[in-house]
């Protein structure tokens, strides 16, 4: 794992991350690169699920509307999240 900025991203795995209907993050950083990314974030409407709170906070704050996270951060509450977005979106 880094921390570094990400510079590129592959085209074809791009392209399947935003047809995902829910994209998993662990951290603020890693919700801002995934917006930075976005071609026009604010017509992206499918569902992120964060790995807590804070996270969540900062992907409302960028604008996403279809957030998850679990009300106590952890694998086990975030998976369950990850599952109830997929759910909520016909998956």
């Amino acid at each position: 794992m880094t921390k570094a900025p990400v510079q590129d991203v592959d085209q074809k795995v791009f392209e399947q991350a935003l047809s995902a209907p829910v994209v998993t993050v662990a951290s603020p950083s890693a919700i801002r690169a995934w917006v930075n990314l976005l071609p026009k974030p604010e017509q992206w409407r499918n569902s992120v699920a964060c790995i807590g709170e804070t996270t969540a906070s900062a992907a409302k704050r960028l604008g996403l509307r279809n957030v998850y996270y679990p009300t106590n951060p952890g694998l086990e509450g975030w998976v369950d999240k990850i599952l109830e977005a997929l759910r909520e979106n016909g998956h």
